[in-house]
């Protein structure tokens, strides 16, 4: 199931509607879950993980994180191929 979620919101990120907010093309639930998926990876001192963001920024940052956490990284980086 999440990993439909994540391939939907890739969709979405590369629509024209991405410069929308997640919050606004994805939805509340999903927005936040993307968040806190972000801020838990994200090595950025002012990382792009808030839901007013496009849903495309929020999922390359976590794919970003994800890659430099390598091994160590969450088990749901495996949904977020590089």
């Amino acid at each position: 199931m999440r990993t439909i979620m994540v391939m939907s919101l890739v969709a979405l990120a590369a629509a024209p509607a991405a410069a929308q907010s997640c919050r606004v093309t994805a939805g509340t639930g999903v927005a936040a879950e993307l968040v806190r998926r972000c801020q838990q990876v994200s090595p950025a001192t002012h990382p792009p993980c808030n839901a007013e963001n496009p849903c495309g920024l929020i999922i390359g940052e976590i794919r970003r994180g994800c890659g430099m956490l390598g091994a160590d990284a969450p088990r749901f980086c495996r949904e977020y191929p590089r």
